[in-house]
């Protein structure tokens, strides 16, 4: 029995080293054949695969440089610079012209030699003293030349009004109004600010265009001295001639067609009825009676003719 048994393992491992070897020979041949089919595959550049660069060198010619380049434009300047083009177009007033009338020299700075203050155009080159002696310092009120409307609100400013508005402040001290107690800054918020009167005032009707009080009644700075124009709406008279005017839209008479500044030419003017009605009566009957009133009563409901049907 033992020496059987001992054949039989030897049997066994023969077979496992045959079949070993097999399995080798195999994966070696599957191995060849990939081998082969990437070899006879096309070669396919990749997309992202980096290419030689194609380099032209221009050789010179005779009149490479015979024309002079033409000064930038301020929209080329603008493409670098845009928010100081931006500023310019929106804020820049009277310095809105070309850049190089005040950047004579560009791109010129160096931080070794630190040249900036050198190249930097100043106030002084066009503008002497154009607020006189209490404002030498430029930058102090416009702190960007490229928005030089953009005024800076600074104390100095503030308390400097008169110097630049003595028309304003004059009218506000020769005719005294409430606004008068007020100080400059309680309406204008920032420099070159316009208030609309609707900010502390009512209506005087519905729908009045605020924007238009001072032009149509109150100047601003002298708000008490009534002024309108000759076209003046009858709505702006009735805020505060409210009764008149009710007996005035309700007369039969012609004079209820007639604009209250067509004869109030001038707030407070009262005029005389001749400058409308000359010799409307017989010469015997105005020497009896002169005064218009005496009769007419009321010359914004004068007594009409009852026509009888």
């Amino acid at each position: 029995m033992r020496p059987q048994r001992e054949s039989l393992k030897k049997l066994w491992v023969v077979l496992g080293m045959a079949v070993a070897f097999m399995s080798m020979d195999i994966c070696f041949t599957y191995s060849q054949e990939v081998k082969t089919q990437e070899a006879a595959r096309p070669v396919v550049a990749h997309e992202n695969a980096r290419k030689p660069l194609a380099t032209k060198i221009i050789p010179p010619s005779a009149d490479m440089y015979a024309v002079d380049p033409k000064p930038l434009s301020n929209v080329e300047c603008g493409q670098c610079h845009t928010k100081i083009y931006i500023n310019l177009k929106t804020d820049g007033g009277r310095h809105k012209f070309q850049c190089q009338e005040c950047h004579r020299v560009l791109h010129a700075y160096s931080p070794v030699k630190k040249n900036w203050q050198e190249l930097m155009p100043r106030c002084n080159d066009c503008h002497i003293l154009p607020h006189g002696e209490k404002f030498p310092d430029c930058s102090s009120c416009h702190g960007d030349p490229h928005a030089a409307t953009k005024i800076t609100e600074t104390e100095i400013l503030t308390n400097s009004c008169v110097i630049c508005h003595g028309k304003q402040f004059d009218e506000l001290q020769k005719f005294p109004s409430a606004h008068t107690k007020l100080s400059c800054r309680d309406c204008h918020t920032t420099h070159g600010f316009l208030p609309n009167c609707n900010a502390c005032h009512k209506s005087h009707y519905e729908g009045e265009d605020f924007a238009t009080c001072a032009t149509e009644c109150h100047p601003v700075h002298m708000p008490l001295e009534i002024n309108y124009k000759k076209d003046a709406n009858a709505r702006i008279c009735w805020a505060c001639h409210g009764k008149i005017h009710a007996v005035w839209q309700k007369s039969p008479s012609n004079h209820a067609h007639v604009n209250c500044a067509d004869c109030h030419s001038k707030h407070g003017y009262i005029p005389a009825c001749s400058e409308c009605h000359a010799m409307p009566h017989s010469k015997q009957l105005l020497e009896r009676f002169p005064n218009c009133l005496t009769c007419h009563l009321d010359p914004h409901d004068p007594p009409v003719k009852q026509h009888k049907l």
